[in-house]
């Protein structure tokens, strides 16, 4: 029942505050931001879909996004948690419900698993008080800040305090059963989030190393070293345990576009300590320590509690200021990221210093706290950094309410228990207690939530056009004959929230040539080349059988549009064509196997009084360089002429401005976006020519900046028309598309290259006939495989890299744990039978 009341509170408490501030789903206040709008609900969005037989994809691969994906990473980074399935508890339009109660699930387990961490430390301890430290730690800073967004994060949370559980029973019993259960549930939670469970091992190993230095009931040393041994044997066996999937999610990983290099930096120590002040709030820049005023208040009574043996409070103490003292060095910042530093939010091993103080509080609770110094400096400290920070960044109108409040509370309820009193006065204590620490966690939701709110654009939940956008998209589904876009309306993957079968793609797990194929072709990215951004082109569209996409018109109702597009399989000559046109309009025309742009020569004129300065003096770009002082934006022109009727296309990738189409301007860069590899332009349609064939293109721009020299590609419809009925001439006699397979019959004597609409990422490969599989090629990106007369059929396979080996150390892992176990069994029963009686 205590960890049912601590699991039951902790989601009571938060809940509470988000009723009080009126967020979803209590009222009209959004939570719908940054990683929880744009990757976890789509990602959840997708899995249901996945698991009911909704998409055409598998755990291997996913069809839906970026023109076909890996999935493994996904799953692992995002959704592969055993919570993750409450999805399909909820309707598919309510999918925002389900990421919302997944938050409240992870925060209840949380609770629980702290509460019977702290039990199993002091079991003689009052139970409430217990729950009430694992509410404090469930509901810390760093959950209710970043973890309420960063819904996948929330399974490192879980796992710190049951991992330190898992050790100390095995550490004290002795037996098989600890040693066999223990690494599936490391395994299972290595599965759940890789990222923050990493974390919480290392935690739990700093954990453990406190208990084997300090534990009282310890034993001999030699006792406490065996002790730890096991414990390190049986992590070491779940982690390999969890191989299967984590070897081909590192593999993924390895493959995907790279984080720009980072350089920790360490913040200014009154802005990080100050985030131990509950309600505080300063997520992705500070640290989310806070675990309430009353835990605060007795972690740092620990050190000078004398109910407490000396050796004890020592080692507590120097392995939390040790470990808070390590988010702040680079070394061990690296450490704490496995070496691959973060571009966000650089403290998100928050979680574990909140629960090492959670767990000093509660040994300093256990033992009573009762001399005036362990009550009389906290009280002081707290005081002073409550001073110190009142006027922080961080620090919220409501932290200004509850820290005094709360510390009035803890020293009434703190003289009441040393009075001795009655059961009736001790209840009555107690209850107070409890209600201020619950008020004080829904306070503190409810000031996050609207600090986070303040900053962050929130998107609403699904809803009328959302629903409308999925019809549209499933009354077109038409896979794999043709792919239907879904547009970007919601998300930058709406793929995967709304259906479809689009380009948009948002992971941090894109494989890296998917990335780079995309951008040559005229896709925009933005985060890194993390996010795809749609070009909306006709020859894209043709190229990957885009034959029907969601649009919306000036008055932003959505509607569908069908265009024709090539088969998604076509059979191409032996020797490939390559268009000599430059940057993307060149690559999809190699793509799309047909001369269909004209590149005219540009005349560039800066605009009357502008300063810009432009040159062609690099080859292939046009330098513009905006003096400093000069008048902001600076306009200029592009000039040419292509065939009448043609439709003008503008490559500017790395161009930090906006260009005047349809009488508005329309931006290709935000000024920003001059950082490299933070954005690229996408290929942006750019009106008509004139009757005569004429074109005078206004651009603008803020900063220095750059443009291709043949920035202006002319579509000739007629010729794009023709090489798509072409193309479908050459379709092979049959064509499958299984859940991670392309299989393809040819018409026979068929001969050339079978080129397929996908980027050939890592983990293809192809066979023709009975020959032996190989990577396939590629022609404009697309993959390919050449065939000869007498081939009959093709078949291409996606296998993630790295799955034979997890395969293989897995059940290594399997066979150690099972000869281990029968050891140890074997052990028991001889220490278990009887001496042979003595004649």
């Amino acid at each position: 029942m205590t960890l049912l009341g601590a699991a039951v509170a902790a989601a009571a408490a938060v809940v509470l505050g988000g009723v009080l501030r009126g967020t979803y789903p209590f009222g009209s206040h959004g939570r719908n931001i940054l990683d929880l709008r744009q990757q976890f609900i789509p990602m959840h969005a997708y899995l249901r879909d996945l698991i009911t037989g909704g998409v055409p994809g598998d755990f291997f691969f996913n069809w839906s996004s970026g023109y076909g994906v890996p999935y493994i990473g996904d799953f692992m980074a995002y959704n592969g948690a055993a919570l993750s399935w409450i999805v399909l508890l909820f309707p598919r339009d309510k999918i925002d419900l389900a990421l919302y109660v997944i938050m409240l699930a992870a925060i209840a387990a949380a609770a629980a698993a702290m509460t019977a961490y702290l039990r199993k430390l002091r079991p003689d301890a009052p139970g409430w008080l217990a729950a009430l430290a694992g509410v404090s730690y469930a509901t810390c800073g760093w959950a209710l800040d970043d973890g309420g967004y960063m819904t996948g994060w929330l399974y490192g949370l879980i796992a710190f305090p049951l991992i330190c559980l898992l050790c100390e029973w095995v550490r004290q019993k002795r037996t098989a059963v600890p040693m066999l259960v223990a690494p599936f549930v490391i395994a299972l939670f290595w599965y759940s989030h890789f990222y923050t469970v990493y974390m919480a091992t290392l935690g739990a190993g700093l954990v453990l190393i406190a208990r084997v230095l300090s534990d009282p009931d310890g034993g001999s040393w030699w006792n406490r070293f065996t002790g730890a041994v096991r414990c390190l044997v049986v992590v070491v066996i779940g982690i390999a345990l969890s191989a299967p999937l984590l070897v081909p999610t590192f593999k993924s990983v390895g493959y995907a576009r790279p984080s720009p290099d980072e350089t920790f930096h360490p913040i200014g120590w009154l802005s990080f300590l100050g985030r131990l002040l509950p309600a505080s709030e300063g997520v992705g820049q500070t640290p989310g320590l806070a675990i309430g005023t009353v835990l605060l208040l007795a972690a740092l009574s620990f050190p000078f509690n004398q109910r407490i043996v000396r050796r004890e409070r020592i080692v507590w103490s120097v392995a939390v200021l040790l470990t808070l003292g390590s988010m702040q060095l680079r070394i061990t910042h690296e450490i704490w990221h496995g070496f691959d530093a973060p571009n966000g939010n650089p403290f998100r091993q928050a979680f574990i210093v909140a629960g090492m103080c959670v767990i000093t509080g509660w040994l300093s609770l256990a033992a009573g706290v009762r001399n005036v110094l362990a009550v009389a400096v906290p009280v002081v400290l707290v005081s002073a950094l409550y001073g110190a920070a009142f006027g922080a960044s961080s620090t919220t109108a409501v932290t200004h309410v509850v820290v005094p409040v709360m510390v009035v509370v803890t020293a009434l309820v703190w003289a009441a228990w040393c009075r001795r009193p009655s059961d009736l006065v001790s209840r009555v204590a107690a209850a107070v207690l409890v209600v201020a620490v619950l008020a004080e966690v829904a306070a503190s939701t409810y000031a996050v939530d609207q600090a986070r709110g303040e900053r962050y654009t929130a998107a609403q939940p699904w809803g009328p056009k959302q629903a409308q956008a999925r019809a549209l998209v499933l009354s077109a589904q038409d896979w794999p004959r043709q792919r239907v876009s879904p547009g970007a309306f919601s998300t930058v993957n709406d793929p995967m929230l709304i259906g479809g079968q689009g380009p948009e793609y948002y992971s941090s797990t894109i494989p890296d040539e998917l990335s780079d194929e995309l951008i040559n072709l005229g896709f925009g990215v933005s985060a890194f080349g993390r996010a795809v951004v749609d070009p909306v082109n006709p020859v894209i569209d043709a190229t990957f059988s885009v034959g029907a996409r969601v649009r919306a018109d000036d008055q932003g109702e959505l509607h569908l549009t069908r265009s024709p597009a090539s088969p998604f399989v076509t059979v191409r000559p032996g020797k490939t064509w390559i268009s000599a046109s430059p940057g993307a309009f060149g690559l999809q025309e190699t793509a799309l196997g047909a001369d269909v742009y004209a590149i005219p020569k540009l005349t560039v004129t800066p605009a009357v009084g502008s300063r810009l300065a432009i040159s062609d003096r690099r080859p292939g770009l046009l330098t513009i360089a905006l003096p400093a002082g000069a008048p902001a934006p600076a306009e200029f022109r592009l000039a040419g002429r292509c065939t009448p009727g043609s439709q003008l296309y503008l490559s500017g990738p790395r161009f930090a401005g906006e260009a005047l189409v349809n009488g508005q301007w329309t931006s290709l860069l935000p000024p920003q976006g001059k950082r490299l590899g933070t954005y690229i332009g996408a290929l942006m349609s750019a009106g008509p020519a004139e009757a005569n064939g004429a074109f005078d293109l206004r651009l603008r721009t803020s900063v220095s900046t750059q443009l291709p020299v043949g920035a202006i590609g002319c579509l000739d419809r007629g010729k794009l028309d023709k090489a798509i009925a072409r193309l479908g001439q050459s379709q092979p006699a049959a064509v499958h598309v299984g859940g991670h397979s392309i299989d393809v019959k040819l018409t026979p004597g068929t001969t050339g290259r079978v080129v397929m609409g996908v980027v050939p990422t890592p983990g293809w490969r192809c066979q023709v006939d009975d020959q032996t599989a190989r990577k396939p090629t590629q022609v404009g990106g697309l993959m390919a495989v050449s065939v000869g007369p007498r081939d009959t059929e093709v078949t291409c396979a996606y296998r993630p890299a790295g799955l034979r080996l997890g395969l293989l150390m897995g059940a290594a892992a399997l066979l150690a744990l099972l000869g281990i176990a029968a050891l140890l069994m074997l052990r028991e029963r001889r220490s278990s039978t009887p001496p042979p009686p003595v004649d």
